[in-house]
This record gives C-alpha cells, structure tokens and sequence, in this order.
C-alpha cells in the first residue's frame, strides 16, 4: 500500500511540474525518484490513490443500504453526522514557481521532511479514509485517525480572532448558505503539507470548505486553498463521502517512527 499511494501521487505530482514547463526540458529530478514508504496512508485504512480493497469492499457493504433524504436537524439544515468513508479528487494544481521549487526540493530528498515522519500532524484538513462527524447547532467536529485526531469549526457565529495564534489546524468558523455548510478556516503555521500530494503552503493560507449532504447516505465536501505564494489560483480538492455507520476509527500511535531513516539522502 506504501508504493502505491506513493506511486500515484508521483505521477500527479509529474504531471504538475511538467505542466508549469513552457519549454521542452531536459529529464529533471523526479525522473528517477524511487518511492520511499508513506506514512500517511499507514495505519489508516484507506488507499490514497486508489480505490483500495479496504474501500471496495466497504462500497459493497453499505452501497443501497441507506435510501432517502438527507435528515435535518431540529433547525431544519442538514444534519453532517455520521460515520463517513471519505476519497479525495484533486485537481491539478497551477503553482508558482516558488511552490513548484519547494515541491520538487521535496521530492527530491524522499519526502524525507514529512511531518509524520516524526509524528506530527500530517495536514490540516482530515485526508481519505474514516470519518466520524458530530454536528449540533454550535460545533461541527470531525474525528479521524491521523493526528491531532480531530478538529473543530464553531458554528455559534463568532468572528475569526484578529490576532489568531497559528497552529496545525488554524481556525475554522461556519455558516449557512442554503443547505450547504459554508467553512473558513486561517491561522494555520507552516508545516504540514497539503495532500495528497504533499504540496508546500504558507502561514497566510485561507482554506473555504463547503459541505452538502446530499442524501442519506451521501455527502460532499469540497475545499479550496488559497495561497498566493504557493498557487497562482486557488487549489480544490473534492471528497465524497458514502456512510458507512458499522465502521469505528482505528487506534493509531505514531511511536517510534523510522521513516526518516528509511528516506535520507538525495536521490540520483
């Protein structure tokens, strides 16, 4: 599953630095990248750049087995919760040629720099695979495997902080627009990395997330990052997600973690 996840998001990744090229070049530096193991997609349970067993196998247990609407809440919008599995569709990106650099530098040393290669959060939004969502009137929560294991939007109508302290999951408020779940999240630091291909981003990034559920047993969320430094238009990543309600967020420690070892040096 490692190489895989890797494999796929090399051949994404490719395909966005050759698409920044004006010009024939000659082969650069991701042309003989061996794939190193990926902890991101290590334990949880889904595979990053396929529809892997694990998912295929949940598709079939749960597909047709919610019919109906979307239920409300006793406000009347959508109600998010729900034990959901998650697969992301990115588009490619259009990086500026600071970003396109920083990702290439990545690449070029294994991805050795990975946040959870020393256990740390990997991104700031949850990635593929389990979802758990809680949502009242004031808070929607999202739990997941990866840490820090969950994350928080306050739907109480408070304002961002004007001086909001940066941390790996920033800030994030929530509104209604119709039927969809308008989300705004700053106050983020530097150091994850975007997935699923491992993108650079800046303290000044602006995620905007809109969440619809569509039936019962579906749901869509998309989200939008907005970088200048990094991208020359905003990135969109969508997720679809299907309920899969028998499903329970696995344990996962991250102790002694030796992919750092397994990806030093430079690649030929």
């Amino acid at each position: 599953m490692f190489r895989v996840a890797v494999a796929g998001a090399l051949v994404f990744m490719s395909a966005v630095i050759a698409s920044a090229q004006t010009a024939p070049q000659k082969p650069g530096p991701l042309d003989n990248l061996v794939p190193t193991p990926n902890p991101v997609t290590s334990p949880v349970q889904s595979d990053a750049r396929a529809e892997g067993q694990w998912r295929r196998a949940m598709r079939e247990k749960y597909e047709g087995k919610f019919p109906g609407p979307a239920p409300r809440t006793p406000e009347g919008k959508p109600d998010l919760s729900g034990v959901w599995i998650a697969q992301d569709t990115p588009e490619r990106p259009t990086m500026t040629h600071l970003g396109l650099t920083l990702l290439e530098n990545r690449y070029k040393t294994n991805l050795k720099d990975f946040p959870y290669s020393v256990c740390l959060p990997p991104a700031p939004v949850p990635g593929n695979g389990l979802w758990v969502v809680m949502h009242n009137r004031t808070q929607l929560v999202t739990l997941f495997e990866l840490p820090p294991n969950y994350r928080l939007v306050f739907l109480d109508g408070r304002p961002h902080p004007p001086d909001v302290e940066p941390t790996w999951m920033g800030h994030s408020i929530g509104m209604w627009e119709g039927d969809t779940l308008v989300v705004d999240s700053i106050g983020f630091n530097d150091k994850s990395w975007l997935l699923p291909a491992f993108l650079p981003h800046t303290p000044n990034m602006h995620i905007r997330e809109r969440w619809a559920r569509t039936t019962m047993a579906t749901m869509t969320v998309e989200l939008m990052y907005e970088d200048p430094e990094m991208f020359v238009k905003p990135w969109t990543v969508v997720y679809t997600l299907f309920l899969a309600p028998g499903e329970n967020l696995m344990e996962n420690i991250c102790e002694n973690n030796k992919f750092q070892q397994l990806s030093t040096g430079q690649n030929p």
